[in-house]
């Protein structure tokens, strides 16, 4: 009230009665009026039932017009005003900011409301002007407020786009108004968010070799303000598919990793990532495209007859079987996908379980063909 009313003359006077120096003292440094203690003395004469605060108004000639047990701003600003040595004719204020407030979903729909309060002596019309961030900014007209109420005062909708702690403030804008101290409050409301987004598609691009272990990975983030898991899953050509979660704070990225993938078919293959959230406000960031091209290694490549159909790579865990041979025929070998020599191959059964898994290459010695084979864990 101070800052209301101080340029009219009214200087409030405060007395503490129990408070150490000390307190008084920060309280007094904060402020320009004057801040006492009482002994005692003050208090025994003008207290009235025992109670605190106790509040007295003294108009200029020294007369006290008004006492009050507690604190009824309503009454004692009115009180004020008709005391004041500089007189105040209109004096219209915001009370209280009620929507929005709080926490709202980003793209909530919310109908702007403030209260506002005629302390001046007539009836005033005058425009109240509400602000939501810096997209939002409109004005409602409140006619014929009556002196002493509040005035409950609706706005358009305003639907939360942006993002994070946004500024609400409501003023009045009565252009006579005598007292523009109390004219704007300000407040604010929180809108969340669910952003998750794939950022980049690190591995595989561009070009990989034929049987060469692959750990993908995929750049994400969270663009929300609420702390989400992200669950990624990637899709390479038509036989890989893996998915991980990923817990991220609002504005970080993270590096997804999954599980190695061993490329055996020559050619283009499709890569495809999906990213997910309890609930994701922008879904045109969740998916990512793109391609890698598998290339023969240059150690060897698998060779098969001319006119003869190519046959997908035998797959095989822990045992390879190698055909029978005549007594002039000559034993197999397996080759590395570098073309150099790991084992030799008996007929039938062949334990390959100390091998790593990966692409290998069953060479024939008799006719010089080559069978490509994938060992698997």
């Amino acid at each position: 009230m101070y800052d209301d009313y101080g340029e009219n003359g009214f200087v409030p006077v405060t007395i503490n009665l129990w408070e150490s120096v000390d307190i008084v003292k920060a309280y007094a440094r904060q402020y320009d009026n004057p801040y006492l203690i009482d002994n005692g003395s003050v208090w025994g004469t003008y207290q009235q039932t025992g109670r605190i605060p106790l509040n007295y108004i003294i108009s200029p000639d020294g007369v006290i017009r008004y006492i009050e047990e507690g604190f009824s701003e309503t009454t004692i600003r009115q009180v004020i005003m008709q005391w004041l040595p500089g007189p105040i004719e209109h004096d219209v204020s915001v009370r209280a900011i009620l929507a929005p407030s709080g926490t709202v979903d980003s793209g909530t729909v919310v109908v702007p409301a403030c209260s506002v309060f005629n302390y001046g002596p007539d009836p005033e019309t005058y425009p109240v002007r509400v602000r939501v961030g810096t997209m939002f900014d409109t004005v409602a007209t409140v006619s014929g407020h009556q002196p002493g109420q509040s005035v409950y005062v609706e706005f358009p909708e305003w639907i939360a786009s942006e993002r994070g702690q946004i500024a609400v403030t409501c003023s009045t804008e009565l252009a006579t108004d005598d007292v523009p101290n109390n004219d704007k409050m300000t407040g604010s409301v929180r809108v969340h968010s669910y952003d998750l987004a794939l950022i980049a598609i690190l591995v595989p691009v561009d070009t990989v070799d034929s049987g060469a272990a692959v750990v993908p990975m995929v750049e994400v983030g969270n663009y929300g303000t609420v702390a989400d898991m992200a669950r990624v899953k990637l899709f390479i050509g038509g036989s890989y598919i893996d998915s991980v979660n990923v817990p991220l704070q609002p504005g970080r990225t993270d590096t997804a990793a999954f599980d190695a993938w061993i490329p055996m078919e020559l050619g283009e293959h499709a890569v495809r990532c999906t990213v997910s959230g309890r609930w994701d406000m922008f879904p045109e960031n969740n998916l990512l495209t793109g391609s890698v091209w598998v290339r023969s290694s240059t150690g060897i490549e698998e060779d098969v007859r001319v006119g003869a159909a190519r046959r997908p790579p035998t797959m095989v865990s822990g045992v390879l079987h190698a055909p029978e041979m005549t007594g002039t025929e000559r034993p197999a070998v397996l080759l590395d996908i570098s073309g150099r020599q790991v084992m030799d191959l008996v007929p039938g059964a062949n334990d390959v379980r100390h091998l790593s898994p990966g692409v290998y290459y069953v060479r024939d010695k008799n006719t010089g063909a080559s069978l490509k084979v994938v060992l698997q864990q």
